[in-house]
């Protein structure tokens, strides 16, 4: 079935293929027949990414897919969409000059050509759209127009509704964001709305055209549905009082919506959440509040039991003396009330599972190890939902906005009577003035770095550096950077890389040589080669690293995670 099969990190395969028409083909095959254990299937425009649960199901899958043959891929049985266009946006000239057109030409072949919806990325709603005629030929062959290339410097800010082109793709920015393609107009149509029952306009498969509109088009930014975090809750049991720098909503994410553009997001550290809901007693997919640098003030409404996981920090108890002697009275114990309140404070052990009675408060102090703790009440917190998951997804916008303070949540169920016991961190924390060593399993495209005689400088380059965490860091990825004047990734190739899937844990190279290291909230596809994948095991401790951290890199054997030699 395909060209070629390469290893991504331990239990993904990147298939790559002739032609848009085989992935379409291969793509539609595996989503209606999954090979056993096949988590995802994510296509691009030349490769397709195959998750699986295992890797053993991975390996039986390689010999599978050498053996499959590839069915021709059928009429488009989607939906007919019209996207209506003011043709002006800034890069027409520049785009038609490009391929060797005038303004006109270029406008009537996009607006007499059918175009179908190949596969989603980049973000909700923003689906690649390719000619009619591309996706019906089984063997590559010249298009009509010649691709369209990208800028070399992305823009930082695409405005919403942007009718754009590049390479043999054409696609509509569904909201602003950064963005490298070539803008030749600008559309009102609403690419992506949460209140309809399917929320992207344009879905793989679907037939599109262009129609060009004389008038003006004005295009306010789509509100990106960010709602408050907490679900209307008749009986509150906790308060935020202080939300501190930033906490999150969290779960184990949205799988399954990548051909949409829409990442699978989840806690940075899920080893951390999923400890603190076990903890708890709660389901390890309950929704958790991630909370950045600490700071976190809640206060109870009802007794609870909840647990505080991640990050290295001190969870301290703040009671007033009068709700203390309350509290003592409830459970038994007799003391005499001052006539003036007074406040006391006790410590709680992190990764334990804890009570709080109504009226105190949990504060969470700054970490001295990791960036990111997780608490986690036990019966779940009610959390507002998009796409089944409560996870806040900074990159697409998806899901609750950030916590604020005075928001009150409520629980899903009751407290569980099955609860933890205390537990020590199960991943490893970065040292403050130490150096992290992150594991890696070279690939999909290591190749891209070769040297002769069977070198790799690029892999070299990467493990013998001395990275530093930059403070433009987030949950999408780490960017890393280094003073070293060899601190540079070079390729050996000179050709463009076509967009390819991406994974949580990749290590992007891009053209300044500086690697990024894709966490929670990553695209779903990208431009740049990967150079390797970090294990899955290090995962929690990359996403505890706080700007200025040094982190090294370390290539393993993807079955023992030992060092390769």
């Amino acid at each position: 079935m395909a060209e070629t099969l390469r290893w991504v990190g331990q239990r993904a395969l990147l298939l790559e293929l002739n032609t848009l028409a085989e992935v379409v083909a291969v793509h539609r095959e595996l989503i209606e027949d999954p090979l056993p254990g096949q988590r995802e299937a994510v296509a691009a425009s030349r490769t397709l990414l195959l998750d699986f649960r295992s890797r053993r199901d991975a390996a039986a899958a390689v010999r599978s897919l050498r053996r499959r043959k590839t069915r021709s891929a059928p009429e488009s049985a989607g939906e007919q969409v019209e996207i209506p266009v003011h043709y002006g946006g800034e890069d027409l000239h520049a785009a038609a000059e490009a391929v060797g057109l005038s303004a006109e030409a270029l406008i009537r072949w996009h607006t007499s050509t059918e175009w179908v919806g190949a596969f989603g990325g980049f973000a909700p709603g923003f689906t690649y759209c390719a000619p009619a005629e591309t996706l019906r030929r089984r063997r590559p062959k010249r298009s009509r127009v010649a691709p369209v290339p990208r800028h070399a410097e992305p823009r930082t800010r695409v405005p919403a509704g942007s009718v754009a082109l590049a390479g043999e793709f054409s696609a509509v920015y569904p909201r602003s964001s950064p963005g490298g393609w070539q803008l030749i107009g600008l559309t009102d149509a609403q690419l992506w709305d949460e209140s309809r029952s399917q929320p992207a306009l344009i879905r793989p498969g679907d037939t599109v055209r262009y129609t060009a509109r004389r008038e003006a088009i004005s295009v306010p930014e789509p509100d990106p549905g960010r709602r408050r975090a907490a679900a209307a809750a008749a009986d509150p049991a906790l308060e935020v009082t202080d939300p501190g720098v930033q906490t999150l909503v969290q779960d184990t994410g949205r799988p399954g919506f990548s051909d949409l553009g829409v990442p699978r997001s989840g806690a940075a550290d899920l080893t951390a959440a999923r400890q603190a809901n076990q903890l708890v007693g709660n389901d390890d997919a309950a929704p958790v509040l991630e909370v950045l640098y600490g700071g976190l003030q809640l206060t109870a409404r009802q007794t609870l039991v909840l647990a505080v996981t991640g990050a290295e920090v001190e969870p301290e108890i703040l009671t007033d003396q009068e709700q203390q002697t309350s509290n003592m009275a409830l459970h038994g114990t007799g003391a005499a009330r001052p006539e003036t309140p007074q406040q006391h404070s006790r410590s709680v052990p992190a990764r334990a599972p804890f009570w709080m009675f109504p009226g105190e408060r949990l504060r969470l102090g700054r970490p001295s190890r990791g960036i990111r703790s997780y608490v986690a009440v036990s019966g779940g917190l009610a959390a507002v939902r998009s796409l089944g998951s409560a996870a806040t997804d900074t990159l697409s916008g998806l899901g609750p906005a950030p916590v604020s303070a005075g928001e009150e949540f409520g629980l899903v169920g009751a407290t569980s009577r099955f609860v933890g016991i205390a537990d020590v961190a199960r991943t490893a924390l970065p040292e403050p003035d130490g150096v992290t060593t992150l594991r890696f399993i070279p690939g999909p495209r290591h190749d891209w770095f070769a040297g002769t005689r069977g070198s790799n400088p690029g892999l070299t380059r990467l493990q013998t550096t001395d990275w530093q965490v930059s403070q433009q860091s987030d949950r999408v990825g780490l960017r890393l950077q280094s003073e070293e004047e060899a601190g540079r990734i070079e390729l050996s190739r000179t050709e463009q890389l076509e967009s390819e899937p991406m994974v949580r844990g990749a290590i992007q190279v891009p053209p300044s040589g500086q690697p990024v290291l894709f966490l929670a909230d990553h695209p779903v596809t990208g431009g740049y080669p990967v150079i390797g994948v970090v294990v899955r095991a290090d995962l929690g401790l990359a996403a505890q690293l706080p700007p200025g951290a040094e982190v090294r890199f370390l290539a393993v054997d993807p079955d023992t995670l030992t060092p390769e030699h």
